[in-house]
């Protein structure tokens, strides 16, 4: 008995090593692997071994499957600690989630979404006024342009967001002190008096409308030296040729409206000598752009001072691009924009100055310096805003000089994502400084200094803000200086990417970015990355990664030592990166001043949307700007089901964005309101109302007269019938009869096949152009039941369909008389034949009969060789739509109206016989806060 136990007791002994050795076993996920969208990974477990793991740092469940569908890079770290003698195993695993809509533009990034802009607190315009670019005198029938910048006593803009009033009419935002819009009018003449407010500022600016304006038509070649003095009124009918060793000279007040389609050729020089009290302006003549400036020739100069240009741009394949559909362009020359610009160089010594001036709602490009080793550009823009325009161009060889300006929504500010390089600007080869400048809002990067090219650039105290890429991605052998400079809300603050470019930043702030400090990019081959980052003295926090150095193209997937942070302060310690210093925000909040930062600020709602599905992450509550005080601001939920939360959201010093955990299993209407704010002020709209209703009764079932697969009477012998077979009274017992899908193809199934050639004698002979006749009947018992009727259908190549003899639509059809052998409009290509075509008939008890009603078709031909047809159609009927019912609720001393049809919308007016005008805006469209007595009805 001893000897066998020895045995049993040695055998455990010499089975026990085996689990020395730990089995991690991760499954679903590869090493530097990158997955579409959505990913599933298991850790896996041993008996005998203790198991951690954090994902991000942060700790993730073993043994259990864990599921990632949010794009970003991801750093999965496992250990197994054996329970007997406490070995450890370690696995690492790297991955990435891609969002496969941005196209690899974000490869291991989350998505970004520029957050809105949140109004300002009157406490941070203190010391500010307008100034203002407008003209004195305008003509009648256009809406006014307007610029209004906000600055400090030093003429710099004050980095604030508003919404500039004009009394008590929205005109447009102001974005971090400046914005632009035009006046819409109904004066035929006299004075329009503008009184502009916003956050405690004002100021009132008077527009003289001009009636029966005369004006000066110019086209051709222009006299050498032309003139146009000051308060010219010019109509540009036809291409214009300022001629080398000419200038044209334009005085203050005057105003161009250039038609549709034409260029200015200036190979000379152009001088506008406008003024901020009576700028120059160059506008379309109609809603269709003008061409824009062409200064092709060597030495050609562009100056203007005090200058509004609108409207250019209208050819979109000025330059050549295949990737956005250009193969060729008019001047022979690639670009990553494709649309003409206002000003277009091409030459040695070129010159484009602008001060005082402003490029607004452009449908091209601002301006493009071509590229070529012996052309050398010279650029300067000065107190200059570029808003709303395809991009601010793309440069080479330049010289440029941006001070006080601001490059903006480009081509807009909205949430749809586009790859597109609407870049602010585009910068390959040259030199670049840019001084107090704005530059935000773009679909791809505020400056990308891209390309292989060789260039300096310098910012000091700009201002990136609200880009979907990168603020200033660099490559190339680009030498980027940045002080004194903020990066926030944007895909990445400053990125040291492809080739050998060196990104050095001092003194600046970084928050808010996807990535702050960034070496490398998000290519994922076809690239090196041999450039640097420098990072010294700077704030980079509440960033998603502070300080971010992977890149994608080797195998590495590490950690990069070309990214030198050293003496910054960031949010958390990084290993990686330890000679820096933790943020402490109450010991450290005074540094933000140097970047702007106010001891007040606005806070509101960050919200682009309508649901709360929209939201998974709670409602987003932001601040106008960073504090040098902690912000804090309470929260109240109440909905019509009875649901009450309260919270409050803290802001420590820097920090600039919250989010309301919202309820998502609300029956009703929901508000949510912000309330006792410290160290801030509510601005913009203080409640929002979501809905989560019933499906709205308002809406009846349609009533099917007409199925589809219905029976069909036809006529395939190719006759050319008169108009009576469509009657009520037409005897068609001799017709043939088959449910639809009726037709003939090669490729396609139908169930009743029809003739495909008239016949002779029983012999098959031409083609039908006219394939069939259709008549089928169905029976209304109440026509007033019906508002519309909806015809759902398929038809190859063009049809005409009747009803009770009353020709109803067309489809595909010539107008005019019809006979059999009329062809239809256009051919059916073969991937559009399945398509079903959907026609609405409005009056729908005008065409219907109680009893028996007759619906008739023809189908035609494109051709005389077609070799498919097809018919098929049902008739819905579709019931009136009650009015909506409308229901008051209170939430505390609230009151909110809501009513179950989206489709109204809500007026109010201050006597119940009017004059009527659309109710404040809310988030929702069919709820609406009351916050005095007034009169309320809704209107579709």
């Amino acid at each position: 008995m001893k000897c066998a136990k020895l045995v049993r007791l040695f055998g455990a002994l010499a089975l026990s090593p085996l689990l020395l050795s730990a089995q991690i076993n991760i499954t679903g996920v590869a090493d530097k692997t990158t997955y579409n969208n959505t990913v599933t990974l298991t850790i896996g477990t041993t008996a005998g071994f203790d198991y951690s793991a954090t994902l991000n740092a942060q700790p993730v469940a073993v043994g259990t499957p864990l599921t990632f569908n949010r794009p970003d890079f991801y750093e999965l770290r496992v250990n197994a600690t054996n329970q007997i003698g406490g070995a450890v195993t370690s696995q690492y695993v790297r991955f990435i989630v891609l969002d496969s809509t941005r196209l690899g533009t974000e490869t291991g990034l989350p998505t970004q979404v520029p957050f809105p802009a949140i109004a300002s607190s009157a406490a941070e315009f203190t010391n500010g006024h307008f100034r203002l670019l407008a003209p004195a005198s305008f003509p009648a029938g256009y809406g006014v342009p307007l610029i209004a910048w906000v600055v400090d006593e030093q003429d710099h803009a004050i980095r604030g967001n508003g919404m500039l009033l004009n009394a008590a009419q929205n005109l447009f935002p102001i974005k971090r002190g400046v914005g632009s819009g035009f006046v819409a009018h109904t004066n035929a003449s006299g004075t329009l008096a503008l009184s502009l407010s916003m956050a405690g500022l004002a100021t009132n600016h008077n527009v003289n409308i001009e009636s029966g304006v005369v004006w000066t038509t110019v086209s051709g070649a222009l006299p050498a030296n032309t003139s146009w003095p000051a308060n010219s009124r010019i109509h540009i009918n036809g291409h214009v040729l300022n001629a080398a060793g000419s200038t044209l000279t334009v005085g203050e007040g005057t105003i161009v409206r250039v038609d549709a389609g034409l260029e200015i050729t200036n190979n000379g020089a152009v001088m506008i000598n406008g003024t901020t009290a009576s700028p120059v302006v160059f506008m379309g003549t109609t809603a269709a752009p003008w061409g824009g400036f062409v200064q092709h020739a060597n030495n050609a100069s562009f100056t203007a001072t005090g200058a509004i240009f609108t409207g250019s741009g209208q050819e979109p394949c000025w330059y050549s691009n295949s990737d956005r559909g250009c193969t060729s362009g008019l001047t022979g020359q690639g670009s990553h924009r494709t649309e003409q610009p206002l000003v277009s160089m091409t030459g040695t010594n070129c010159s484009l100055t602008m001060t005082d001036s402003a490029a607004i709602s452009l449908t091209g490009q601002f301006s493009k310096a071509a590229s070529g080793s012996a052309n050398g550009y010279t650029v300067r823009l000065t107190r200059f805003l570029l808003q709303r325009a395809t991009s601010g161009g793309e440069y080479a060889s330049t010289t440029m000089t941006v001070n006080d300006s601001a490059l903006i929504e480009i081509p807009d500010d909205s949430v749809n994502f586009e790859d597109e390089d609407h870049d602010g600007l585009y910068l390959n080869s040259g030199a670049y400084t840019f001084t107090n400048t704005l530059i935000g809002w773009t679909k791809d990067d505020g400056i990308d200094s891209g390309g292989s090219g060789t260039a300096p650039l310098t910012y000091q105290s700009c201002w990136f803000e609200g880009t979907f890429h990168e603020g200033n991605s660099l490559s190339g052998n680009k030498n980027v200086f940045s002080r004194g400079t903020v990066y926030i809300g944007c895909g990445q603050g400053l990125e040291s990417g492809y080739d050998a470019p060196t990104g050095r930043v001092d003194n600046c702030l970084f928050t808010m970015n996807q990535s702050g400090m960034r070496w490398a990019d998000n290519y994922t081959s076809g690239f090196t990355h041999n450039g640097w980052f420098f990072g010294t003295n700077s704030i980079s926090i509440y960033n998603h990664r502070d300080i971010f150095s992977y890149s994608w193209v080797s195998t590495a997937w590490t950690n990069s030592s070309r990214m030198n942070a050293s003496n910054n302060w960031i949010t958390a310690p990084d290993p990686l990166y330890p000679n820096n210093f933790v943020w402490n925000p109450s010991a450290n909040a005074w540094r933000l001043a140097t970047f702007g930062a106010p001891g007040r600020v606005g806070v509101g709602f960050g919200v682009r949307g309508t649901s709360l599905a929209q939201f998974p992450d709670g409602i987003p509550v932001g601040l106008s700007i960073f504090c040098t005080n902690e912000v804090t601001v309470g929260y109240e939920i109440d909905g019509t089901d009875g649901t009450h939360v309260t919270g409050t959201l803290i802001y420590p010093a820097g920090l600039t964005r919250r989010y309301i955990p919202a309820p998502t299993n609300v029956n009703g209407v929901l508000r949510i309101a912000l309330v006792s704010p410290v160290n801030a002020d509510v601005t913009g709209q203080g409640a929002l109302l979501f809905q989560n209703l019933p499906a709205s009764t308002n809406s009846p079932a349609p009533v099917v007269l007409s199925p589809l697969a219905s029976a069909w009477k036809y006529l395939d012998s190719g006759t050319n019938l008169d108009a009576v077979w469509r009657g009520t009274n037409f005897n068609d017992d001799s017709w043939s009869s088959g449910p639809a899908r009726l037709g003939f193809a090669d490729d396609i199934s139908f169930t009743t096949v029809i003739r495909k050639f008239v016949q002779t004698n029983g012999v098959n002979t031409t083609r039908q152009i006219t394939n069939a006749y259709f008549r089928r009947s169905f029976v209304v018992t109440n026509t007033a039941q019906f508002e519309m009727l909806q015809f759902n259908y398929q038809r190859d190549d063009g049809c005409i369909v009747y009803l009770n003899s009353n020709e109803v639509f067309r489809s595909n059809m010539p107008g005019g008389p019809i006979t059999a052998n009329t062809f239809a409009s256009a051919n059916v290509s073969p991937n559009t034949t399945s398509l079903r075509f959907i026609t609405n008939l409005a009056s729908a008890s005008t065409f219907l009969r109680l009893g028996t009603n007759i619906l008739a078709a023809q189908v035609h031909q494109s051709g005389g060789t077609s070799s498919d047809m097809l018919w098929e159609l049902e008739l819905q009927g579709l019931p009136a739509t009650p009015p909506p019912r409308v229901t008051l609720v209170h939430f505390g001393n609230d009151a909110v109206l809501y009513w179950n049809d989206a489709t109204f919308g809500l007026e109010e007016a201050d006597v119940v016989t009017g004059p009527w005008r659309p109710a404040s805006p809310t988030n929702s469209p069919s709820a609406s806060a009351i916050s005095s007595n007034r009169f309320f009805r809704l209107k579709k």
